[in-house]
């Protein structure tokens, strides 16, 4: 793998990514963490000595990295102060407190 290759490779997969975070898209995130995953075992598998210009590319694409984990980081406070406000309007359907009340009173 060259190292334009790999900067074409990994850009597609962090907007692949990124459409999947802001679209709540589950199969598109598991797609590109695949992809990523797949890169890494490459670059494990490159020998040391041709490993600097790949590594070089990495560099490059870090801000987009920073940036989807940061997008990843508020999709699931997003998620979780959703799914306290639905916890809060849930009415309670527990008949234990009744015979407690009832039991101690």
């Amino acid at each position: 793998m060259t190292a334009e290759e790999l900067l074409r490779i990994m850009r597609a997969v962090l907007t692949e990514e990124r459409e999947g975070i802001l679209r709540f898209d589950a199969s598109l995130v598991a797609r590109a963490n695949a992809t990523k995953e797949l890169v890494l075992r490459l670059l494990r598998e490159t020998p040391i000595e041709e490993r600097a210009p790949l590594l070089a590319v990495l560099d490059e694409v870090q801000p987009d990295l920073r940036c989807n984990q940061i997008l990843l980081t508020h999709a699931h406070a997003y998620l979780r102060d959703m799914q306290e406000r639905e916890v809060e309007r849930e009415p309670r359907t527990s008949t234990v407190v009744p015979l407690l009340k009832r039991k101690a009173g």
